[in-house]
């Protein structure tokens, strides 16, 4: 399913600094929903007070094997989640505690500058979640 902006609405987002491919993800809700059987699921509400919830299914071997989100807020924390959850799948969780604020900014080919945080709020999201997901496994994150 994907959303439908009026060119207006697109021209502006390209104006004030959104990249093609993140206003392509915008539009086309890319990994948004929820994710029927989550191994876990974790919500994360940023200073600004926008929310992501983050879904990810991962199989015996810690790889993770599809990420959806949820979110409340804006734009940039629409397309900052998208791209992680992207990058998240068919890596393992050790490869994820990797994954970097710039990561997502690469993935999106950039965002506008009062945007930034959106992606430190994935990546924070993103570390509460794995934290969680140790936790239940009877690990600690290291």
């Amino acid at each position: 399913m994907s959303r439908k902006l009026s060119d207006e609405e697109l021209k502006l987002m390209a104006e004030s600094g959104y990249s093609k491919k993140a206003i392509d993800l915008y539009v086309n809700n890319v990994n948004r929903g929820t994710l029927k059987n989550p191994s876990i699921v974790t919500t994360f509400l940023g200073p600004c007070g926008d929310l992501i919830k983050l879904y990810l299914r991962i199989d015996k071997n810690d790889k993770i094997k599809n990420a959806s989100f949820y979110y409340l807020g804006c734009p940039g924390s629409a397309v900052s989640a998208s791209a992680m959850t992207t990058l998240l799948k068919d890596i393992t969780i050790s490869q994820a505690k990797r994954i970097t604020e710039s990561d997502i900014l690469n993935e999106l080919g950039g965002l506008p500058k009062s945007k930034l945080d959106c992606a430190k709020l994935s990546i924070k999201t993103l570390r509460r979640t794995i934290a969680e997901y140790e936790k239940q496994k009877g690990r600690t994150e290291i």
